[in-house]
């Protein structure tokens, strides 16, 4: 007996399978982890999870589109594969929790993901999105923590992914990251055209940082000015357009 998939369902695969198709996905690690972490559980309200697109959460913040995630997957993905176990991976301003749930999964046992989002509401609604299908996760393979990254005292990492945008690559983001880790991070001007990049800590303490892809990322910011942010949201969306106006 065949099991009807459901439209949501076939969306998903269908989804996945374009991704793949247009080489936005291309390693087995990271297509195998994608396609395990259903992007409908994050996405809540009208929003269409699986049009390539951002989707907005609230309190200033949104869900990548799965063409920026799947790209930022795949720099972590280049680094895990020269790495070996126990391996400490960040995700900065976590939000509804789909890039930490995509991010343990491709470590595959062989590391831990910290989750960090400012916004108490966001943190809770996270751990409900990872609950709902990867419950085995937390907290062995996830945590999920209400903390500010800026302010953040911890032991440094292998691999970062910052889900907010950073004008430049500052000192307390590099104080985190360890020799030969990378961090995959949008740099850029608030509300304009960004460059998602990864930034690879070198054994003596420089970096180098490459460019990658044009996106366009909420800022890093201190809780406080991100709620103000989504209160003036319609605001915030038209000066990002204004801005991207001549993007090409």
């Amino acid at each position: 007996m065949k099991l009807r998939l459901s439209s949501s369902d076939r969306a998903f695969k269908e989804l996945c399978l374009r991704l793949k198709e247009h080489g936005l996905l291309h390693s087995p690690e990271a297509i195998a982890a994608y396609a395990s972490v259903d992007r409908g559980d994050f996405i809540l309200g009208d929003s269409d999870p699986y049009l390539d697109a951002a989707a907005v959460m609230g309190f200033g913040a949104q869900v990548s589109a799965p063409h920026v995630h799947c790209a930022a997957l795949e720099l972590i993905q280049e680094k895990v594969s020269a790495m070996g176990e126990g391996l400490r991976v960040l995700d900065l301003g976590s939000g509804s929790g789909c890039m930490a749930t995509l991010l343990a999964r491709l470590l595959q046992g062989r590391g831990r993901v910290v989750a960090l989002e400012h916004i108490q509401e966001l943190v809770e609604e996270a751990k409900q999105n990872v609950a709902k299908h990867h419950a085995d996760l937390m907290p062995s393979s996830l945590e999920i923590l209400c903390e500010d990254a800026l302010s953040l005292k911890a032991e440094p990492f292998d691999l970062i992914h910052c889900g907010a945008a950073l004008s430049q690559v500052d000192d307390w983001l590099l104080k985190l990251l360890k020799p030969n880790g990378r961090a995959v991070a949008p740099l850029g001007p608030t509300d304009a055209p960004q460059w998602l990049c990864s930034i690879d800590m070198l054994e003596d303490g420089r970096y180098e940082v490459t460019q990658h892809l044009r996106v366009l990322y909420v800022p890093m910011t201190s809780e406080g000015l991100q709620r103000n942010r989504g209160d003036a949201w319609d605001e915030v969306v038209a000066r990002c357009l204004e801005n991207s106006a001549d993007l090409t």
